[in-house]
């Protein structure tokens, strides 16, 4: 079974929804503002990673970000909140589905820009 990682956020109830209307049940969560995050361990069935870009500090988002992209994890950026998380899944949808996706077709690395207007 694949996972998502959310990094950032604290009241994640709704994302968490959201991810479960998109065929996720199994969903990790780092808050991303302590000093103890930035060692944490990418767990190993991880597919996605979704960073609350709200509330999260820049040396996780940086420490995590280029462990993912090692991996070929698929990154999605994202404010505070579970409608721009379903925003945001609309638009990195084709072809790529949450809770199926194989780790090696069908995923795109995204960067800041492409997320962050």
């Amino acid at each position: 079974m694949s996972s998502v990682l959310i990094v950032g956020g604290d009241q994640i109830d709704g994302i968490k929804q959201v991810l479960n209307k998109h065929g996720v049940d199994d969903i990790n969560h780092w808050p991303g503002r302590k000093a103890g995050d930035t060692h944490k361990v990418i767990p190993q069935d991880t597919r996605v990673i979704i960073f609350i870009t709200n509330w999260i500090s820049h040396s996780i988002t940086h420490k995590v970000k280029k462990n993912a992209i090692k991996r070929g994890i698929r990154l999605i950026y994202a404010t505070n909140g579970a409608t721009a998380l379903h925003n945001r899944l609309q638009q990195a949808d084709s072809g790529f589905a949450l809770a199926t996706s194989s780790p090696h077709t069908n995923y795109t690395n995204y960067t800041n820009s492409d997320f962050l207007h």
